[in-house]
């Protein structure tokens, strides 16, 4: 029987062909950091159905790297679809996304495992006082990142997380599987929908402060923002309706089906 891995990366990808360059660094900076502690490791590249040659670019990066794979898909269905495709395929004993830009290097990881130990989800945070934010984003998304996330810390009653919607985090296997199978979204909500669930089924968050930089190419929009606030009602409204079934087990739930 094939061994676990101690961690798996997930990485959502769409169009990335405008950054192959740090496409590559960033895949190879993972390889090179898991050879560095001597941990097992798999990374898993779930495609969202990109429009341009990005699926190709991706193959060619991994030819020299065995424990990279990728699931393809053609249709565009959603950064939250995508991580739930992702975690669904992996066999890590901690399960970590991250973005494929590398904005929060894979570097991170030395302020994350020792908490491995103290939490079932540790979560990056650009917000806490000993982040290192390289590169900023422009000042208006910024002024709307801080607006939306007093809005989610209010309704997902998630008060005392700072940033909920950094791209770099880990969570236990036996979490993503009480978890992630719940969540309802298919796009950037996913974050404090899987959040908002872990508090309410009292799972450990510990933040943790990272290095980050804005890469420029971000393609989070002001209509990326008016859908993350949609997705933000909609999960309030159904944890209001009890959609997500927490006083039940998801054996139980999946016995229902």
């Amino acid at each position: 029987m094939e061994q676990k891995p101690f961690i798996s990366v997930i990485i959502p990808t769409y169009n990335e062909a405008v950054k192959e360059k740090d496409m590559e660094d960033h895949l190879n900076s993972i390889k090179a950091y898991f050879e560095k502690i001597g941990r097992s490791y798999e990374v898993i590249i779930a495609l969202d159905g990109p429009t341009d040659n990005t699926p190709d670019l991706v193959e060619e990066k991994i030819k020299d790297k065995p424990n990279f794979k990728v699931l393809h898909r053609k249709e565009n269905r959603g950064k939250g679809y995508t991580i739930r495709e992702g975690f669904a395929a992996a066999r890590g004993e901690w399960q970590l996304w991250t973005d494929m830009d590398g904005a929060t290097p894979i570097s991170n990881l030395d302020n994350f495992i020792p908490k491995f130990s103290e939490a079932d989800i540790v979560i990056g945070s650009r917000d806490l006082k000993n982040s290192n934010i390289q590169k900023h984003q422009p000042k208006w998304k910024e002024l709307l990142g801080d607006g939306g996330n007093f809005l989610i810390q209010f309704m997902m009653g998630l008060r005392g997380i700072y940033d909920t919607q950094c791209g770099f985090k880990a969570f236990k296997e036996e979490f993503v599987k009480e978890v992630f199978p719940r969540t309802k979204v298919d796009r950037w909500g996913i974050d404090f929908e899987i959040l908002m669930i872990a508090k309410k089924l009292n799972y450990k968050i510990i933040e943790v402060p990272v290095i980050w930089l804005d890469m420029g190419y971000s393609l989070v929009g002001i209509k990326g923002y008016l859908i993350t606030l949609r997705e933000l009602f909609k999960v309030w409204w159904n944890n209001l309706r009890g959609v997500y079934q927490l006083k039940k087990k998801m054996s139980e739930i999946k016995g229902e089906k």
